[in-house]
């Protein structure tokens, strides 16, 4: 389903698959998902039917709309499915926001409530079901867990699967090491190059790690 050259190992990703990408912070894991991003996305205006769909890990600078409510924020990606003639249908924005706050467990009693009225584990949900509400069949994921606490991870976790079940394609960058290795592949970077690629039962901590300093003095 994906594909691109990178630096190093050929990176590509399967239907259905979560791929993680490993190694040290900062040698290029987030570049290959803004890459991709680019690629298959359009410039200027939002499609219809996109073809990727992104989540932010610094939510407070690259996620959520400080100003606007939780129902605005999770809706902003997916207003074409909700519109006619430029108009959003405000009841079918809030059908919708309603339906992924029960499934994702937003706690929250009021959708137009604003967004930082909520915890920060709950902004972070309410990015995952802005993305996930979308018909983009790839997900890429840049570290969204970060200072998440571990209910909220589990939850996600297990809605991650059930998407990548029903043929959802996830692409995770993250910097915990319990997170990569739920992943079904692994690359591993070093120095801005995919220096290793892990499969099954390969995919744990001290390949990883093993691979992250492989070559180095």
């Amino acid at each position: 389903i994906l594909s691109h050259q990178a630096a190093g190992i050929p990176f590509t990703a399967r239907t259905g698959e979560i791929i993680g990408l490993a190694g040290l912070a900062g040698h290029g894991q987030t570049e290959l998902l803004l890459a991709l991003h680019a690629a298959r996305s359009g410039n200027w205006l939002p499609q219809g039917n996109p073809l990727v769909t992104f989540v932010a890990g610094d939510r407070r600078l690259n996620g959520i709309f400080e100003l606007w409510s939780i129902l605005r924020n999770f809706s902003i990606a997916s207003l074409g499915d909700m519109s006619r003639r430029g108009l959003v249908l405000e009841a079918g924005e809030k059908t919708r926001g309603t339906a992924w706050k029960e499934r994702i467990e937003i706690r929250t009693p009021d959708l137009n409530n604003r967004i930082l009225s909520l915890s920060g584990g709950n902004q972070q949900k309410v990015l995952f079901a802005r993305a996930l509400a979308t018909r983009a069949p790839i997900v890429l994921m840049d570290d969204p867990m970060r200072g998440v606490d571990v209910g909220t991870k589990q939850e996600v976790y297990a809605i991650i699967r059930e998407e990548a079940a029903a043929g959802r394609t996830f692409i995770w960058y993250s910097t915990e090491m319990d997170e990569v290795c739920l992943c079904d592949r692994v690359y591993v970077f070093r120095e801005g190059r995919i220096t290793a690629e892990l499969g099954g039962d390969a995919v744990d901590e001290a390949n990883i790690i093993s691979a992250s300093f492989e070559g180095t003095a």
